[in-house]
């Protein structure tokens, strides 16, 4: 836990009160609590050497009166318990409990009161203080209130508490303090003083302080400046501690400073070693001793050390020598070009600077050395090769010189804009230079590849594209600059020069002697095209019918002739292309058949074809007697046909007469007419009697003859008739005359 340490900082920041020493009347001047009980036989008068160290209201007492102060550190958490009993319990006795674990004795306000007791009066008198039977933690004066019994006190190991004992009736009798009901909670303190914070270390050479607190007032005659010990460079060093609460006239402190002797002498690592060299040394107010404490820290702030190697400075020409001294200040030298020695001879201009270091820092200076003149330089470079259109300066410019270029002219500077040698004479007072250079322009390529080159079997291509300062670069790896060509082939060419790229891709055809071939004459099915192409590249055709297309669509019968013309000769060929002719298979519609009368199929087409009838008969022509579906399948090189056919059975009407009728009206047979299935049209029925008389006539084929001549019975006998009629049969109206006798019974 870190305390502040401000304490008796700021007690001694009070300079009125400087005169005085604390007692135990102050908070300055606590007794350390170190026992069980402690006994105060006669209470003191007053409040202490340091007044209105509690301000009205702050608590709930009427400040401190006729006081006597505690202070103790808790070990442990828990609960603390304590009892003031008065010696006559008449005495009327308050207290304050304070927590200045983060404050100190002028930081006695509420905002640190832990728990307060100011009961009196009758009734409240005698014993008071905290028990696991009281209540509350805020007690004002009076007897109104929870009693002088205030409850335990939750503590927290590490804190730092103080308790104020106020006596307000005044009486001199004393009283005893008794924490035995917090026996367990270690208020008594056993732990030896460790550092809780070290600041203001030493950072550069010449500091000489050091601020250490520990966690707990010592004792200020325990202070042995012997228990401090500083290692480190540039050493031996003694320490002398001191603490301004002590030179206060307080007994007791938390913060000291450490003096060191003599002063930081160089930056380097150090060691402070705190470890009590006898008994007696660094002891808390219980009488123990702090523990051996090592702390390790590093001076590395540097001191600029003062260095001057002169102001800024120039020599007449680039040659003379300057010495630049470094020696006065430091023990380490390092120039900028890596040297360590204290002097530096310099015989040319440019900004010069060195880093001295002594123990306690380092320190630079930089010095800027002119040259007045230097011996003239000029360099051109390589020699160039540019191209068109650029127009470089030749810049020789050395000041004040004398210029002597090629062609006698004296500018310092020089624009070429032609091919030639270009070369300067510069002269000062520090010396002479010539320099020379060649500037030579790179020629346009102005090349224009065809893209195809079409010649004849024997010839070469010869391709020369060798340009100046140009490099090549085929398609096959080839780089000269010449090729002679004499196949068939692509080619791809970069040339390049520093001005230019020219690309090209070309083919090279070489003509042999072309076999043109447009093929055996052909016979083409209906609706077929055939393509002549010849496919001789870079020739002219003509066809036959003046188009001059590479190539010729057929879509009709015809002889087709093509001439074409290459760089090499002409060639000519021809085909005839015929088209076969359809499949012109027809059995005819559906028809009817009768018995006595066979029927021929003929299928028979004029273009050569295979036949297949339903029944396997591969003729062309078929013979059938009977009625059925017939159906043919005639397939050609081009073609496939199906045809059917369904022929039915011949209808045939006939037309019954009876040879005997007996009109006698009994309903059976009484009527002569003629008997059929079919419809009789154009009907009409005569009969005669055998000497040739019409005795009857109708045209009604339902009217028959009853037998009766003008309404009297006909004569028993033999009677001629004769009917004629007009029947349908298989679609087709067939006219009929048909004769024969009756006879006529009674």
């Amino acid at each position: 836990m870190k305390i502040k340490l401000t304490l008796l900082f700021l007690w001694s920041s009070m300079s009125s009160l400087l005169i005085a020493q604390p007692t135990i009347q102050d908070c300055l001047g606590a007794v350390p609590v170190c026992q069980d009980v402690y006994s105060e036989s006669q209470s003191p008068s007053g409040d202490g050497n340091i007044g209105n160290e509690i301000i009205n209201g702050e608590t709930c007492t009427a400040g401190e009166l006729n006081s006597i102060w505690y202070v103790f550190t808790a070990n442990e958490n828990g609960m603390l318990g304590f009892l003031i009993t008065p010696n006559n319990l008449n005495d009327d006795y308050d207290w304050a409990l304070f927590d200045l674990t983060n404050g100190d004795c002028n930081d006695l306000t509420a905002a640190n009161l832990v728990s307060c007791n100011a009961a009196g009066g009758s009734g409240c008198h005698g014993a008071t203080g905290c028990s696991a039977s009281g209540t509350g933690n805020w007690v004002p004066g009076g007897c109104g209130g929870t009693g002088p019994i205030n409850a335990l006190v939750p503590m927290t190991a590490g804190n730092t508490y103080v308790l104020m004992v106020s006596n307000w009736t005044g009486s001199n009798d004393g009283y005893s303090l008794d924490f035995s009901e917090s026996t367990g909670l270690g208020v008594f303190d056993q732990s030896p003083p460790l550092v809780e914070e070290i600041s203001q270390l030493p950072q550069s050479c010449g500091d000489a302080t050091i601020d250490i607190a520990f966690n707990e007032f010592l004792q200020c005659n325990s202070i042995n400046d012997a228990a401090f010990q500083l290692d480190g460079p540039g050493g031996p060093y003694t320490i002398d501690a001191n603490s301004t609460d002590c030179a206060s006239g307080s007994s007791q402190a938390k913060s000291f400073l450490l003096t060191i002797n003599p002063p930081i002498q160089s930056m380097g690592d150090y060691t402070l070693t705190i470890n009590p060299t006898g008994p007696m040394d660094l002891l808390d107010l219980c009488d123990n001793q702090a523990a051996p404490f090592v702390f390790n820290f590093t001076v590395d702030v540097p001191i600029p050390v003062i260095i001057d190697i002169g102001r800024d400075t120039s020599l007449v020409c680039a040659g003379d020598e300057l010495v630049l001294d470094a020696s006065g200040g430091g023990n380490t030298f390092l120039w900028e070009d890596g040297s360590t020695g204290p002097t530096l001879t310099v015989t040319n201009e440019g900004i010069y600077s060195v880093t001295v270091t002594d123990d306690c820092g380092f320190g630079d200076d930089a010095i800027d050395v002119f040259v007045q003149q230097f011996p003239p330089t000029v360099d051109f470079g390589a020699d160039q090769v540019i191209c068109p259109g650029t127009t470089p300066l030749l810049d020789a410019d050395n000041g004040i010189a004398f210029y002597t270029w090629q062609d006698g002219s004296s500018a310092t500077t020089y624009t070429v804009n032609t091919t030639g040698d270009y070369a300067v004479t510069v002269e000062n007072g520090c010396g002479t230079v010539e320099e020379a250079i060649n500037i030579t322009y790179v020629p346009p390529l102005n090349l224009n590849l065809a893209s195809e080159y079409v010649l004849c079997l024997g010839d070469t291509l010869a391709i020369d594209v060798e340009r100046p300062f140009a490099s090549y670069q085929w398609s096959d790896g080839s780089t000269l600059a010449q090729r002679n060509i004499t196949g068939d082939g692509s080619f791809s060419l970069t040339v390049t020069t520093i001005c230019e790229v020219y690309e090209a891709d070309f083919s090279s055809i070489f003509l042999v002697d072309p076999m043109l071939d447009l093929g055996e004459d052909l016979v083409l099915c209906p609706n077929d095209s055939l393509l002549l192409e010849p496919g001789i590249p870079g020739a002219t055709y003509i066809w036959q019918d003046g188009s001059m297309e590479d190539r010729l669509m057929v879509t009709s019968p015809d002889t087709y002739r093509v001439t074409i013309s290459t760089a090499c000769n002409d060639l000519v060929d021809s085909v005839v292309i015929d088209y076969l002719l359809p499949i012109t298979t027809d059995l005819g519609r559906d028809t009817f058949l009768c018995p006595e009368d066979p029927f021929i199929l003929d299928a028979r087409t004029e273009v050569a074809a295979d036949y297949q009838w339903e029944n396997g008969e591969k003729e062309g022509r078929r013979l059938i007697f009977g009625p059925g579906d017939y159906s043919i399948t005639v397939t050609s090189i081009c073609e496939t046909l199906v045809d059917t056919i369904q022929i039915a059975e011949c209808e045939i009407c006939k037309v019954y007469m009876p040879n005997v009728f007996s009109p006698d009206n009994d309903g059976v047979n009484d009527r002569l007419f003629p008997q059929s299935p079919c419809v009789l049209d154009a009907y009409e029925m005569q009969i005669f009697d055998r000497w040739g008389n019409q005795v009857f006539f109708s045209t009604n084929p339902s009217l028959g003859w009853d037998g009766r001549i003008k309404g009297d019975l006909a004569r028993q006998g033999a009677y001629v008739w004769m009917i004629r009629y007009t029947v349908n049969e298989n679609g087709i109206a067939r006219e009929a005359t048909e004769r024969g006798d009756v006879v006529l019974l009674r």
